[in-house]
């Protein structure tokens, strides 16, 4: 039998339910034209400037713009995990990459491939999830003293040493394949404190979403596969229409 779907809520009907302000919305875009940089960013900014994390953990830090998020809004300091040699794709080519023209603008110690020159110059490519890349941004902004970097596979990552209820805010933002999420989730859940908040990006149910994104496929799967589970432990279980947040609060 088909679950019912997730409820929706809006920002602004969001931002009235915690009591909170809601900032004003200056952009109004559709999905076409959605930018996560700027459109989850106003509402992930925004939860952490509520919630005034102490302490933050976050799966997948990449170049470190979630986490400077986080790092901006409140005072927390952050635990963030992400592979050293980053991401690849089934075929073993770079899951993130970018090319290059002026190396000076990169990091050093970047991962790097050349693949010849055209008119535009050599065409060097650096591996962005990895290696010197990881996390770069908030090392740029020296906020990199308030920041734990976790160099491992999120599945292979030792948990015991942390004890129950140690996070005030969670963002599952690592690999997006179902069975990733759904470590990663179960890995926090024990770990994030009662009215504490977990948020899932990539989550998104309408089904031509889902079918135009992979990682939207896997992290949109891995939560109908826990709804029993995640029920039981949440309050709050909410997708921010329209974004690709998903937000649940302890109970």
């Amino acid at each position: 039998m088909n679950q019912s779907p997730i409820p929706a809520i809006s920002f602004g009907d969001l931002a009235r339910k915690l009591n909170g302000p809601c900032p004003p919305v200056t952009r109004n875009p559709g999905w076409a034209e959605w930018n996560t940089e700027v459109d989850d960013a106003i509402i992930l900014r925004y939860l952490y400037k509520h919630h005034q994390p102490r302490r933050h953990l976050e799966f997948g830090t990449w170049q470190g713009f979630g986490a400077c998020l986080c790092l901006e809004a409140s005072a927390a300091t952050v635990w963030t995990l992400n592979l050293p040699d980053g991401e690849a794709k089934d075929d073993g080519s770079w899951a993130y990459g970018e090319r290059v023209i002026d190396d000076a603008k990169a990091p050093p110690g970047a991962i790097t491939a050349n693949y010849g020159q055209d008119e535009s110059g050599p065409r060097t490519y650096h591996r962005t999830d990895a290696a010197s890349y990881i996390g770069r941004l908030y090392r740029e902004k020296q906020l990199g003293h308030r920041v734990c970097q976790i160099y491992c596979d999120s599945r292979d990552w030792d948990t015991h040493g942390y004890p129950e209820g140690f996070f005030d805010s969670v963002f599952i933002d690592g690999g997006h394949q179902t069975e990733v999420v759904i470590s990663d989730t179960r890995k926090a859940l024990p770990l994030l404190r009662p009215g504490g908040f977990m948020l899932w990006h990539d989550f998104c149910p309408h089904p031509d979403i889902i079918a135009g994104s992979p990682s939207v496929q896997g992290v949109t799967a891995a939560i109908e596969t826990m709804r029993a589970e995640l029920t039981d432990q949440f309050a709050t279980l909410e997708w921010i229409d329209p974004s690709f947040i998903l937000l649940g609060i302890k109970r």
